[in-house]
């Protein structure tokens, strides 16, 4: 059975032909994952020649193949479609034994092909396929010398006296193993169809069956200009860091934080940034980068390194003791209405002028009491007075003692305690502390107790706080009776410490 061959060669010269436009869309919309670049390759191979003809009693089987040999050099213009040249050094042997004939030929083969890569067709390009499918068909110049030996008797039957010419149409199939970016295996199967019956076996079969040939081979494929030393799909001519493995879409070079500016031109390359920022983030969208930005997930203003100022007063609300109300910076933000230096949260008299010591209130007659706790702010007063001046306090108090006694009646010690709560409420209050005594004994006897009794007044009160500059003491004896010495109760009453209001020193 012969199998016709136009028709399939046919169908394949129009699959080449409608691959060309895809071709030039795919080198329009490379896709940065992986992208093309078109290149120069060689590729040498060897294998084995087999010749199928009218001189091949097996048909489409030949038991004589002979070594050949070759080498193609091409140009991939994208990743479906490529051209290439080639140049084979065939060796045809083949008998049939049905008819005592012998044939041996030698051919070199010059094509020219188109290639289409299979894979390519039906699946994104990926530089880094391990197995690759591929077809060609072009156009062959077969050059040959033929020479027909008769079995029997070893006789020339028929045989080219110089080398013979003639077109072919070539249908292949391959396969490539990458083995990297430069080099791949190839394996490829090549039927060669003459356009001519007769002209290398001398035979016409008929049933328009034209002689042809067909080459089956292994080669190595050598890439040029593809080298990518660091591995990152990027050649190494067209990265710009081609030591360092990189990204696609960077020329090659690394992008650890994946935000789309490389990492030796991000200032930040550790953290995911925008271009117009070097590489650095904004959290917040200020406009200033996190790395500078003291207020980073609020939005705030570049003057204010990017902290937020809600009440424009120039001072960043982190370091404003009053965000929400402009003021001043010497005041941590605040106001001060009054001027008086004094913030307004802290100025008890925020609309008027005052000291600092009085808490921001002014003090008008310089008493030494604020304004607004004086009663008299207009005139100079005292404190115990509620910043009035002093009224004109008169002050009486007796006590009284027993017979021939200088300590006092315990049920009187209270009024001395009364005594020394009024002193203190005036501390302008200055007393005259005078002892009496009754007529009762002698005169001079009495003046001393008299003396006596004073003296401990006096030492009651200055143990309990009172100045003893305060306390005049006076003692005058069984003069200045006031009640009469005749009666028992009347003696009680004279026996006495008078303590009586005087003028200060």
């Amino acid at each position: 059975m012969r199998l016709k061959l136009y028709p399939f060669s046919l169908i394949l010269v129009l699959a080449i032909a409608i691959q060309l436009f895809p071709c030039k869309v795919f080198a329009q919309a490379e896709n940065v994952k992986a992208p093309f670049k078109s290149y120069l390759y060689l590729q040498p191979n060897i294998g084995i020649s087999q010749y199928f003809g009218d001189l091949n009693q097996k048909d489409y089987w030949n038991q004589y193949p002979r070594f050949a040999f070759g080498a193609a050099f091409g140009y991939q213009l994208c990743p479906v479609f490529g051209i290439r040249t080639e140049i084979d050094r065939l060796n045809i042997y083949s008998k049939r034994l049905d008819q005592d004939k012998l044939l041996t030929s030698g051919i070199w083969d010059a094509a020219f092909h188109v290639t289409i890569n299979i894979n390519e067709i039906f699946s994104e390009y990926n530089s880094k396929r391990l197995l690759n499918f591929y077809l060609f068909s072009g156009a062959d110049l077969t050059s040959f010398m033929s020479e027909i030996e008769y079995i029997p008797t070893g006789a020339t039957l028929n045989e080219h006296s110089s080398w013979q010419h003639a077109f072919s149409l070539p249908i292949g199939a391959g396969a490539s193993v990458r083995v990297s970016n430069a080099i791949s295996i190839n394996l490829e199967y090549t039927d060669h169809t003459v356009f001519n019956a007769t002209k290398i076996d001398f035979t016409d079969g008929g049933n328009e069956n034209n002689d042809h040939y067909s080459y089956a081979s292994a080669g190595v494929q050598v890439n040029f200009g593809v080298k990518d030393t660091d591995g990152d799909g990027v050649r190494d001519k067209d990265d710009l860091c081609p030591e360092t493995f990189g990204k696609i879409e960077l020329a090659g070079c690394p992008d650890k934080d994946n935000d789309g500016i490389t990492d030796a031109e991000d200032a930040c390359p550790d953290i995911a940034g925008k271009a117009e920022f070097k590489g650095c983030p904004d959290t917040d969208g200020d406009g200033v980068t996190d790395s500078q930005d003291l207020c980073p997930t609020e939005a705030g203003s570049k003057a204010l390194n990017g902290c937020p100022d809600k009440d424009n007063d120039g001072i960043a609300d982190k370091g404003d003791k009053c965000p929400d109300v402009a003021g001043l910076a010497n005041l941590g933000g605040c106001p001060d209405r009054d001027g008086d230096g004094i913030a307004d949260n802290e100025d008890a008299c925020p609309d008027i002028k005052g000291l600092a010591q009085f808490n921001g209130c002014p003090d008008s007659d310089g008493d030494g009491i604020a304004d607004n706790l004086d009663k008299c702010p207009d005139v100079a007063g005292i404190a115990a007075n509620s910043g009035c001046p002093e009224a004109k306090f008169e002050y009486f108090k007796v006590v009284y003692f027993s017979f021939d006694q200088a300590v006092l009646v315990t049920r009187f010690i209270k009024d001395l305690d009364e005594v020394v709560t009024v002193m203190n409420e005036h501390p302008n209050l200055n007393l005259s502390v005078e002892g009496f005594a009754d007529s009762q004994g002698p005169e001079a006897y009495n003046l001393k107790l008299s003396e006596k009794r004073a003296d401990y007044v006096i030492y009651y009160l200055v143990k309990k706080g009172i100045a003893k500059e305060r306390l005049v003491k006076a003692y005058f004896g069984e003069k200045n009776p006031v009640d009469t010495n005749k009666t028992k109760a009347g003696r009680a009453n004279n026996r006495r410490v008078e303590m009586k209001s005087v003028k200060s020193k």
